[in-house]
């Protein structure tokens, strides 16, 4: 569907499910709200809890199908700037692409027979950084583990043990998707439009019944509870 359809069948289904009983939208504010259910979609799609399937993006072919034009990857080096990073640590500035991470690994040298192997990346806050860091069993280690941690928005940091070096940090990731407009004249997240759902046909009808719900919860939060326990359930 194009934007422009997508909206007119959202103003069907949002009149239907508030019986022509509530306030309506305009062009921009429903450029705003479909916009916002795309997001929610993916964050439902990329987090196993999010969804009825209680499974990740990978795990379902469908959901896999359905975002892969957003799939993207790189393999990065170390940032130029080391300033603040903790022991063993090394910053890594993220692609300016880069929304969500679907897998990471890292490309090891060492003087070891695991030289230019490839190492598993752990996610894991501050906290837990500085409870582990001193536990032999926990810490990371050459053949098991890296630590990343995130020290900002636009960059990670990886923590060896301090006997391998990470050559390069290698990511699959998903880029932020551009909004849906419809029609001329408007602008979302600084993007003037007119802009199509670049997601593949198939998410569509569901990006309007997430709007749908949002719209609903805008005015009625009773109207929202309902339409979330349907989402939910896939209805």
């Amino acid at each position: 569907m194009t934007a422009t359809e997508m909206e007119e069948l959202f103003l069907i289904e949002y009149d239907r499910v508030t019986s022509f009983d509530a306030p309506g939208y305009t062009a921009n504010e429903i450029s705003e709200i479909l916009s916002s259910a795309q997001e929610q979609l993916i964050f439902h799609t990329y987090n196993p809890l999010g969804n009825k399937y209680q499974k990740g993006l990978e795990e379902v072919e469908l959901t896999t199908a359905d975002l892969q034009e957003l799939v993207s990857e790189s393999n990065l080096t170390s940032s130029a700037s080391q300033i603040g990073v903790l022991t063993n640590g090394r910053f890594f500035d993220l692609p300016v692409n880069h929304w969500l991470t679907l897998m990471e690994e890292v490309t090891i040298a060492t003087d070891s027979c695991f030289n230019g192997a490839k190492g598993i990346v752990k996610p894991i806050t501050h906290d837990e950084y500085t409870i582990n860091r001193n536990n032999p069993f926990k810490k990371p280690a050459v053949n098991e583990v890296t630590w990343r941690l995130t020290n900002s928005g636009r960059r990670f940091e990886l923590v060896t043990d301090g006997n391998y070096t990470i050559t390069t940090y290698n990511m699959r990731y998903l880029i932020k998707p551009q909004p849906i407009i419809t029609a001329t004249g408007i602008t979302v997240d600084g993007v003037a439009g007119p802009l199509n759902c670049q997601l593949k046909s198939t998410t569509h009808r569901r990006i309007v019944k997430y709007a749908v719900r949002i719209a609903a919860g805008i005015t009625d939060a009773q109207m929202y509870q309902v339409k979330t326990i349907e989402q939910n359930s896939g209805n």
